[in-house]
This record gives C-alpha cells, structure tokens and sequence, in this order.
C-alpha cells in the first residue's frame, strides 16, 4: 500500500465516551488500508494543524473512522467544529502495526484511546475465514471512559475474551480494579509461550506493559507495540 495525500469529506461525529468521539469521512475510490494502520490528518485543507489518528473500524466499511481523545487544543476545537460536507486532507496509510501473519493467540492490550488501532485490527479479524483465539485487555480510568464498550461486548468473534481492568471501579461491570500487570495477563492468558501481544496506547503504559511482560519471560519477538504519542 502506498501513502499518498488526498482529500475527504466529513460524514458524522459520533459519541464513543464522554471524552472521545469518533469521526466518519468519505472513503477515497480505491483506497486500501490493513487494520491497524492511521493516517496524518489536516481537519482544514489548507490548515497547518496535523495529527496521526488510527483507523478505529475496519478496512471493510465504506467510510473512515477516526477516533480521538478530546481536549481543548485548537486541533480538537476544529475537529468539533466539521460539518456534513466540509473537506479535510489526509496523507496515509502509515504505519506497520497489524495482526498480519499472525496465527494462533493473540492478546490484545490496550490502555485508554489506544483502543482505537486494536478495535479496527478486531474488526477486521471478525471478517476473517480462519479466525485466531483472542483476549482483549483493555485498560481504562473508570467505566465511563470505556470506548466501543457495547460493539466490543457483541464482537462476532468465536474464540474472544474481553477482560476490563480499571483504576476505579465504581460499577457492577466485572473488572480488575489498578493497572495491567504481569499478575492478571497470567491469570487471563493461556498460554503464554505460545501467544503474540498486540500493545497500543500512551508511551507509558506501552513501557509499562513491556516490563510485566518481561517478568512472565515473554521474548521482544512476541511483542507488537503501538504508542500513542501527544497524550
């Protein structure tokens, strides 16, 4: 897939937590994109504003979705301020994080936003003839931060498990209370020498995860990392 610059027009903001929101535009003819991938992306045309937003749905749609953790930066202010119709620039795909070649266990582990390249990546494997067993770990503040909480809840994924780990847990929703550790990949996972970590989100907890890995003696080559930078 070759990278290259065009021109989107803006479809819906669609409401994913009280701090994130997704965005749909219109999807290029011939465009072709592997789930995990992102995209720079100018929300004016001929703005200097630019951010890398992972693709947040798979490659089978129609449209692209973006999905971004919302402060009060000028970027985040434009992005909220697109209507139906207004054209944005884009240059991509970019990127190599993917569940390409893989077979097998695959354990997902995603902190906050950084959800969005490993829900595409689901996506796209819930459309796949020969589907892999996967556990999702996903990290978050507090129930209401959850991203795609119902899609991931109902995934058409045979062989999937969802495992909730939050820092304040204040619901009914099964979870671990505190931060991914080594202690609870153990007790989710099968397997373990025999499993590929898929790691997405802020550079801390990428690092962070990295090392409770390093104590179960999980190998660099089973690792796949994706840090979200600017958070």
């Amino acid at each position: 897939m070759t990278e290259k610059t065009m021109q989107l027009h803006f479809l819906e903001r669609i409401s994913r937590t009280p701090k994130a929101n997704s965005y749909r535009f219109s999807r290029p003819p011939g465009f072709s994109f592997q789930a995990g991938q992102y995209m720079l992306l100018w929300p004016e045309p001929n703005g200097n504003l630019v951010h890398p937003l992972s693709f947040s749905d798979g490659p089978q749609k129609d449209f692209l979705e973006f999905t971004k953790r919302m402060t009060d930066s000028p970027y985040c202010q434009i992005l909220e301020a697109l209507r139906p119709g207004d054209q944005s620039t884009a240059k991509g795909p970019l990127g190599s994080f993917s569940a390409e070649g893989l077979a097998g266990n695959i354990v997902c582990i995603a902190g906050g936003i950084g959800i969005t390249p490993i829900r595409s990546i689901l996506a796209d494997l819930a459309q796949q003839p020969d589907r892999c067993s996967v556990t999702l770990i996903y990290g978050n503040s507090d129930e209401n931060d959850i991203a795609f909480a119902q899609e991931l809840a109902t995934l058409n994924l045979p062989d999937f498990r969802l495992v909730h780990v939050l820092q304040k847990n204040n619901s009914n929703l099964p979870a671990y209370t505190g931060f991914i550790n080594a202690e609870i990949i153990r007790a989710e996972v099968q397997e373990l020498e025999a499993s590929t970590f898929l790691l997405s989100g802020p550079p801390v907890m990428v690092k962070a995860v990295e090392s409770q890995l390093a104590v179960l003696n999980i190998s660099p080559e089973q690792i796949r990392t994706d840090r979200f930078l600017g958070y």
